[in-house]
């Protein structure tokens, strides 16, 4: 699982940093001009198809919807959609400048925040705003937040979705975040769906072998940072990793009946105990592949202990459908980050950009840019790539280009795939690969067949100058039309 450190800072401070107030981001997120605000948005499969057609519709730069006066509860319990798809939103939950023109340049500071992390161990205070209200007992209800049903086909409401789930590890002092599913089974009982290859099924496995109860606390509102590292994999501790990236501590304070720490600034906390051998029907959900693909398996559940929340609190969402979800932006850094190191730590010189696209739910399609410096050099990175962590796990296609193509583009992508690829000697295949926990539509099982095509033009007619050049205006020109005549075309050129 990687080194952790599992220590934390003692403070007597009553009141917490707000450095990650979900409220503060939000107010940041609409001064940006990105968040769109609703009122009486039902529960019951409206607020997700809406935020589906609105992510499907508006590809370059959808808005993060904030539902609020949802029939059936106080005006003030909302939900939050789509907090992390768009370029800007998820340079700002970075404590970066959302400023980033280019998907390319977002990943390049993403991997320099990530991999040059100088982690920061949390720090305990004495108090905070997720403490204004703590339901114990006869009291604890999750369906006193507006929990949907995100999509038509659901069998429940589920509402873990963008979360942070914390476990702690039974022999060692480390706390693990995650992110996982909860399906609500009543009042009192939710699921936790979590792959055994994971973290957190790694931790659940040893507490079941052992006929332990698992306790455990889901953030179900918090800021997106805390998302954010919970969702990604580190070698760190995810609050020594947001510590990290933030400059400065997490603030948290002990559950009441975990003793875990909780972000203090969160907005609706549930804490519970996951008993061994109790179990309870699970799934269907919508998964990241856009389909109903898992089976209904009998899995553990949480028994929910206490219920935590904010004054007016805020459930945040981030169920997946059918590419782009509100998912995908998140997932594409993560995985394009993870091929881009494995090509850099094995020694593949030239890539100048890494990209796993979108309507491949980000991990099915991933496309590397490079500047081809030798006979082989093309294959060379395509076979790193496809058994990088980027690739490996739910991979399909790893697709090398030159470098005059952006991997981003997907366009730019099918043009050198329609004229640089001659037939199958440009192919090659790893077959039954593993398909990253859930099964694979098509093979029935847990493993798929990777297809990596070397789209590159072939090096011996780069290398000699007889492959056609193509038609482009050069950037000496562009600059020069663009300088004088460019502001009438500002609103045609946003991405």
């Amino acid at each position: 699982m990687g080194q952790r450190t599992g220590e934390m800072n003692r403070s007597t401070t009553e009141a917490p940093n707000q450095q990650l107030d979900l409220r503060h981001w939000l107010a940041q997120v609409k001064e940006l001009g990105e968040l769109v605000e609703l009122d009486g948005v039902h529960w019951d499969r409206e607020m997700g198809a809406l935020t589906q057609i609105v992510h499907e519709r508006s590809t370059s730069s959808p808005p993060a919807l904030l539902f609020s006066k949802v029939p059936g509860y106080p005006a003030d319990f909302r939900t939050l959609y789509g907090s992390l798809s768009s370029v800007r939103r998820l340079a700002l939950s970075l404590g970066m400048a959302p400023s980033y023109d280019h998907k390319i340049a977002l990943l390049k500071e993403f991997r320099s925040k990530l991999e040059n992390i100088k982690p920061v161990p949390p720090r305990v205070v004495s108090g905070g705003p997720i403490l204004e209200n703590v339901l114990e007992g006869d009291h604890v209800n999750v369906l006193k937040f507006p929990v949907p049903k995100h999509h038509e086909k659901d069998p429940a409401r589920f509402i873990a979705t963008a979360c942070a789930v914390i476990l702690k590890h039974p022999d060692e002092s480390w706390f693990n975040i995650g992110t996982y599913r909860s399906m609500v089974y009543s009042e009192t009982e939710i699921g936790l769906e979590m792959s055994p290859a994971s973290d957190g099924g790694r931790i659940q496995k040893l507490y079941i072998d052992r006929q332990e109860p698992m306790p455990v606390a889901i953030c179900v509102g918090q800021h997106p940072l805390i998302y954010l590292v919970g969702a990604t994999k580190h070698d760190l501790s995810e609050y020594d990793v947001a510590g990290g990236i933030l400059g400065a501590p997490v603030d948290v304070v002990e559950g009441p009946f975990t003793g875990f720490p909780i972000p203090a600034c969160a907005e609706i906390v549930l804490e519970g105990i996951v008993h061994p051998h109790k179990t309870k029907p699970e799934g269907p959900f919508g998964e990241w592949m856009g389909y109903y693909a898992s089976d209904v398996v009998d899995r553990p559940y949480v028994d929910v202990k206490a219920v935590l929340h904010r004054n007016d609190p805020i459930l945040t969402c981030a169920p997946q459908h059918k590419p782009p979800d509100e998912t995908v932006l998140l997932r594409s850094l993560a995985t394009a980050a993870k091929a881009w190191k494995a090509l850099e730590d094995l020694g593949v010189k030239g890539v100048k950009g890494v990209w796993q696209h979108e309507g491949g739910a980000s991990k099915k399609f991933l496309v590397v840019s490079l500047e081809q410096q030798y006979s082989g050099h093309a294959r060379q990175a395509l076979h790193v790539a496809a058994s990088s962590a980027g690739a490996i796990f739910g991979g399909k296609w790893v697709i090398v280009v030159d470098d005059d193509i952006d991997p981003t583009n997907m366009t730019e992508v099918t043009w050198a795939l329609c004229t640089r690829v001659s037939g199958l000697d440009d192919f090659d295949f790893i077959q039954k690969a593993p398909s990253g926990g859930l099964i694979d539509p098509l093979t029935g099982d847990y493993f798929n067949t990777h297809i990596l095509v070397d789209a590159c033009i072939p090096f011996g007619q780069k290398a000699s100058g007889k492959f056609p050049q193509p038609v482009t205006v050069s950037k000496e020109l562009t600059d020069a039309l663009l300088g004088r005549w460019g502001k009438h075309f500002k609103d045609w050129f946003k991405d």
